[in-house]
């Protein structure tokens, strides 16, 4: 029997921040940007390098998805702060979800998923199943190829936690082959 972290392979896509500057741009101060949209009551810009969006709400938080690193993600708030004039220290930021990619290394009998474990069920128009990790915070999507998604998690850990407990609970069913 092969232990399942030995071919697992887990990394974060894409995590969500909100950033709060000292002093937040304005809404027609945000349009002035590079590539800056309206859309709706907020101002989004979709940066290519490195690749973000940045979404300028009313409320003067800047939302940044398309990063995983936090780092990267406040450096594309202070570059927009200063392309302002507006001064970039004094920023909080807030954590949100994120979305991480994950390969098992071995196939998922969705039937058998479906219909040993209470929390999976199939989702036909993309075929593959979901797992309700709800006490983790999230979503986890397999495909029978092995290959996953863990949605909607809080933290790396909290993320690969997850992923390894339902792959165990799968294996123990026997829906991983």
């Amino acid at each position: 029997m092969v232990e399942i972290n030995d071919r697992l392979e887990i990394s974060v896509v894409d995590q969500t921040f909100r950033f709060m500057p000292k002093e937040p741009p304005t809404f027609d101060q945000a349009l002035t940007l590079p590539g800056a949209r309206k859309v709706g009551e907020e101002v989004t810009i979709t940066r290519t390098d490195p690749w973000a969006t940045l979404v300028f709400e009313k409320t003067g938080g800047i939302v940044v998805f398309g990063i995983s690193r936090s780092e990267v993600a406040k450096l594309t708030v202070r570059e927009s702060l200063l392309r302002l004039g507006l001064p970039e220290d004094g920023i909080s930021m807030e954590k949100g979800p994120m979305v991480m990619k994950f390969t098992t290394g071995r196939a998922v009998i969705s039937s058998v998923a479906t219909n040993r474990i209470s929390e999976v069920k199939s989702i036909d128009s993309l075929g593959a199943v979901e797992i309700s990790a709800t006490r983790f915070g999230g979503v986890i999507l397999i495909f029978p190829s092995g290959k996953g998604f863990a949605i909607g998690m809080r933290s790396k850990r909290i993320g690969e936690l997850a992923i390894r407990t339902y792959l165990e609970i799968l294996e123990q069913e026997g829906a991983l082959a």
